[in-house]
């Protein structure tokens, strides 16, 4: 690695997972990997020439891979297998050298919105989801990567989210590297992220983030 790397993976809506995530050990390019509709390089997406691009003078996504989902309804999520996004992130990683890396799926948040929040669908879909991280997440580590796995919003008990409730603007956040945290059950507010990653690679922080890091 160039520098200190770190692969931050957004779960929406994320509960929290099995004791086998909780056991694991607490530059050149970006990668983003996203099976949603924003955050692309270029405005309006083109199905063809924007699913995927290799761009390394690009002062945004250098190395993008992209799912639109297109079709997403009640009956049908369209939401690739995480296995297959994890997999991508690692190939591009031994690929370029990664220092920066950005996977956000959607199958919690889709699977929430379906069966709601509490009950045994989603029990079942954390623990697929669980096994199918941990084994990337420990060969992410054998790479020098520091690793990030939180949310961009809760979820309530009938599948809501963008409200008040604590339901929907909570979610867990792991951290796996050799970095110290707040204690456990610190409330971290989601501002903090952005200055906290920059921070771990040794960026410049801009003086328009005043929320502090929450790693050192």
């Amino acid at each position: 690695m160039a520098a200190l790397g770190m692969v931050t993976f957004f779960v929406s809506t994320i509960r929290m997972f099995s004791l086998k995530l909780a056991r694991q050990e607490v530059s050149q390019a970006l990668w983003h990997i996203r099976s949603g509709p924003s955050f692309f390089n270029r405005h309006p997406f083109d199905f063809v020439r924007d699913i995927e691009y290799d761009e390394p003078e690009s002062s945004t996504i250098n190395h993008g891979r992209f799912h639109t989902m297109t079709g997403y309804g009640q009956t049908n999520q369209m939401t690739p297998s995480d296995v297959d996004l994890f997999a991508t992130l690692t190939n591009l990683c031994a690929r370029f050298d990664l220092d920066y890396g950005v996977l956000h799926t959607y199958t919690l948040d889709s699977m929430g919105h379906r069966f709601f929040h509490d009950c045994q669908e989603m029990d079942h879909a954390c623990a697929v989801m669980d096994e199918m991280l941990a084994p990337f997440n420990q060969r992410w580590r054998a790479m020098g990567y520091e690793i990030i796995v939180t949310a961009d919003h809760g979820q309530d008990t009938r599948g809501h989210h963008g409200g008040r409730d604590p339901l929907q603007q909570e979610a867990a956040l792991y951290y796996f590297g050799e970095a110290s945290g707040p204690p456990k059950e610190t409330v971290i507010d989601q501002l903090q992220l952005a200055p906290t990653i920059l921070s771990r690679l040794g960026a410049k922080i801009p003086e328009t983030m005043q929320a502090k890091p929450f790693l050192r």
